[in-house]
């Protein structure tokens, strides 16, 4: 069978900023599944249909982003439905860009997890259209879903959440840093008798640990999504594994809450907020029957602290905190769970490693001692330095 993709028309450029995203990339992530479809561009329309390699027949475009598309296919020769992202054609000119693609496939593939997505095929076809094929999941990301369910109770919550330590912890192990956690990229399955089973997806803007990255490590160059996105990371700065730390931690938040630790008019607004704010506990935000614990406002303060050092030191560290928390049996009686998290949380001394993680979260919920003015400067001059790195990507 030969390989029936068009030729691309020359003129075929990737997509704009979008509101809600820097450098180009989606505000959210396409969803990997026919519950997420959406109406595709003309350019993926034209490819509908089309064999890839003479295996994939490609059936419909369930999500496009700023690097290409994700389909719906099927092989032909055994009938299995599998997802399929085509990289755009005007990226298949860069090599690059190319590189970068075949990055995404291959962290997905080293990290070895269950709930990381599977990446099986990777190919080029006889014009030079690039994709890689992955598993088909049938479910929804957690940014549906959060807009469905506008929150989640906390413990369904921990339960998501000690999934991705694992499987980002397992991630940092292979030496990859994500750098887009968030809930648009976390999708939820019903897998082995769990309905939130979560898989973890677009390795898109990955970096892997190693000076030879260059493309994706630039300083100056912000790449991620600002409602999500560590400080140092929003500065352009280098960022390591700390930085998945602090964007889980936002993640969470958004679960618990139905919104980002900060909110904006624009990116320049959440940014400055990110550099400067502190966030109120989620305790405070998120709708009494939800039933926030304080031991978890304390997780997920700590994740979010500004500087990387004063944050959890790995997933798993996160993740036995939060397993600490389940064991301590600590929880808001259902009448009174309006008030959780209006106190400053106090350890019981039994419980040391908790009793860590509660002091060391003080300081971030009981925000004072600099003056309104040194505040402002300090904001001030992480605005400029926020701009000045948008504005050298976009230039």
């Amino acid at each position: 069978m030969t390989d029936t993709t068009p030729p691309y028309p020359p003129d075929e450029e990737p997509p704009k900023s979008q509101p809600g995203a820097i450098g180009g990339q989606p505000a959210a992530s396409p969803p990997s599944g026919p519950s997420g479809s959406r109406r595709p561009s003309s350019m993926a329309d034209m490819l509908i249909g089309q064999v890839l390699t003479g295996r994939y027949k490609l059936l419909s475009c369930i999500g496009e982003g700023a690097m290409g598309w994700v389909f719906e296919a099927e092989h032909v020769e055994i009938g299995k439905k599998v997802a399929i992202k085509v990289l755009r054609p005007s990226l298949c000119r860069l090599p690059e860009a190319v590189s970068r693609f075949r990055r995404e496939a291959r962290a997905a593939t080293q990290i070895g997890s269950k709930h990381i997505v599977d990446v099986t095929d990777f190919g080029t076809t006889e014009t030079g259209s690039v994709y890689f094929v992955m598993e088909n999941l049938e479910g929804e990301d957690l940014s549906a879903m959060i807009k469905k369910e506008k929150y989640l109770p906390w413990k369904r919550v921990v339960h998501i959440l000690e999934q991705l330590c694992e499987a980002l912890q397992a991630a940092h192990d292979a030496g990859i840093i994500h750098r887009d956690v968030k809930p648009a990229n976390f999708y939820r399955v019903e897998l082995g008798g769990d309905p939130d089973f979560i898989k973890i997806l677009d390795f898109g803007i990955a970096r892997l640990a190693s000076p030879q990255d260059s493309i994706v490590t630039q300083t100056g160059v912000v790449m991620g999504t600002p409602d999500f996105m560590a400080p140092e990371q929003a500065m352009g700065k280098h960022v390591d594994h700390r930085a998945d730390v602090y964007s889980l931690g936002a993640s969470a938040y958004a679960l618990l809450t139905g919104r980002p630790p900060f909110e904006g008019a624009n990116e320049y607004d959440v940014i400055y907020k990110q550099l400067n704010d502190d966030p109120s506990p989620p305790s405070k935000v998120a709708p009494a029957a939800a039933g926030v614990p304080k031991w978890l406002d304390a997780i997920i303060l700590r994740s979010l602290r500004k500087n990387p050092d004063d944050r959890f030191g790995s997933m798993k560290e996160m993740g036995q905190a939060l397993a600490e928390g389940v064991a301590s049996g600590d929880e808001p009686e259902p009448e009174a769970a309006a008030s959780v998290g209006r106190e400053r949380p106090r350890a019981k001394t039994s419980r040391t490693g908790m009793q860590r993680v509660l002091e060391d979260v003080t300081s971030t919920i009981d925000v004072g001692g600099r003056s309104p003015v040194v505040w402002f400067l300090l904001g001030t001059a992480a605005l400029v330095a926020a701009g000045l790195a948008y504005v050298l990507l976009s230039g």
